[in-house]
């Protein structure tokens, strides 16, 4: 077992280990099972909102599993400028729900597809002059963003957990519970192996429970096709200036998001920050992967918060585990019924599994701050940032009078509360 007395984590597999082919699928499972409904959650809102066939909405889903596994590899295997490098695991992002559902109702899939392939390009150049900016992103400004990731996340995972839609369920609870319980068994008291699969055991688990309570949804799975391709411009882009400022604004949102990830990553497993040409290709990995997405029907992309608090929690910080779970995605994207297994997974089991992973994001949080000196000043900007950004998150209706996508921009927690934070450092005495 590897020991990394450096970072705050035990790592089992390090970013170069590779823990043979039987042993990474069951770790690359785990990566995808907790991102998966959260990579198909936009196509579905979408195509429900601008009324798509069940036929067109199918295929939506496995452009963004495509999607989401081509841009992993782009992330993950270090390029000239392209990729962090780092096992971070990509996907649709669902900080632009709100900005997608809005372009599509009002222009239609292919203004929004349009505007992402521009914005993607955007975040590209704001990637590449990453490096003038790095005095920006200190320690202090890094743990206040992933602070702020981590807790606004956490209330998600607590209503998946609780039910979703039917809030407060007893029976969601006790399967929620079950799922939460068995990755802490797991995850202090197993093997080594044990140890690393801990989120794909608990997960595994509450879909047994569920499928003898009688949650689970088969009747998905027996109708889905079992091989399709993901077919390009199957949707053609279009352009309007006022789209493309809003999903610009957005951009400048998951830029600053995937630095907090890449930070948060680096140094719970290592013990140190984030490099230049990191941060600087991870971003530029997130822009490029927007784009081309465009041209292959998928949303924008980013890095998935949920899958760092994986790496955290299970010690596995390899490269070639990440990498297997990138080619287990391009495979679902081609078989739909094996996809449908998984988009089946009930919300509760999901919850029971999120809230261990997005506290451990948390905790990256806070392992970064606690390097940070506690003088007066440093103080009062992370109190000032963490209470707007994540009281404007939890009472979204504070800014209700302003135009929607300064709505967007401020209620989603890690915006204001970076921009607070840098502002502050760069204008409070010492």
């Amino acid at each position: 077992m590897l020991d990394n007395n450096s970072g705050d984590i035990e790592i089992i597999y390090g970013i170069d280990s590779n823990p043979g082919f039987l042993k990474s699928i069951p770790l690359a499972l785990q990566h995808i099972l907790a991102m998966f409904a959260a990579n198909i959650t936009v196509p579905l809102l979408l195509s429900g909102a601008i009324g798509l066939t069940s036929k067109e909405t199918t295929f939506l889903i496995q452009s963004a599993l495509f999607m989401a596994g081509l841009a992993t590899l782009i992330q993950i295997r270090k390029k000239g400028d392209f990729g962090s490098g780092l096992p971070i695991v990509m996907g649709t992002s669902n900080a632009f729900i709100a900005t997608v559902l809005a372009i599509g109702k009002e222009f239609g899939i292919s203004v929004v597809l349009g505007a992402s392939l521009i914005g993607g390009l955007f975040e590209m150049f704001l990637g590449f002059n990453l490096s003038k900016l790095k005095k920006i992103f200190t320690p202090l400004v890094s743990g206040i963003v992933i602070l702020t990731i981590g807790i606004t996340l956490i209330p998600v995972g607590i209503r998946q957990a609780a039910g979703g839609s039917n809030l407060g369920d007893s029976k969601s609870l006790i399967l929620s519970s079950i799922v939460l319980l068995t990755i802490i068994i797991f995850n202090q008291y197993g093997n080594k192996y044990f140890k690393s699969s801990s989120i794909l055991i608990g997960l595994v688990v509450g879909y047994i429970v569920s499928y003898f309570m009688g949650d689970l949804d088969l009747n998905v799975v027996y109708n889905a096709s079992w091989f399709s391709f993901p077919k390009p411009l199957a949707f053609k882009l279009s352009f309007e200036p006022s789209a493309i400022i809003a999903m610009i604004f957005m951009y400048i949102a998951t830029a600053i998001e995937t630095i907090g990830d890449i930070s948060a990553l680096t140094n719970a497993s290592e013990g140190r920050e984030a490099r230049v040409e990191e941060v600087k290709g991870g971003v530029m990995a997130d822009g490029l992967a927007s784009s081309i997405g465009a041209f292959f029907n998928a949303f924008p992309n980013t890095s998935y918060t949920q899958n760092v608090g994986v790496v955290n929690l299970t010690g596995v910080f390899s490269r070639h585990v990440v990498k297997i779970g990138a080619f287990i995605l391009l495979i679902f994207s081609l078989l739909p019924k094996l996809g449908a297994v998984i988009s089946i997974m009930p919300e509760p089991v999901l919850g029971g599994a999120s809230i261990a992973m997005f506290s451990m994001v948390v905790v990256s949080g806070l392992s970064i701050l606690k390097n940070v000196s506690y003088t007066r000043k440093n103080m009062l900007i992370i109190a000032i940032s963490l209470g707007i950004g994540i009281g404007l998150n939890v009472v979204p209706e504070a800014v209700s009078s302003l135009p929607n996508n300064f709505q967007l921009f401020l209620t989603s927690g890690v915006v204001p509360a970076s921009i607070i934070s840098i502002i502050l450092s760069y204008i409070l005495p010492e």
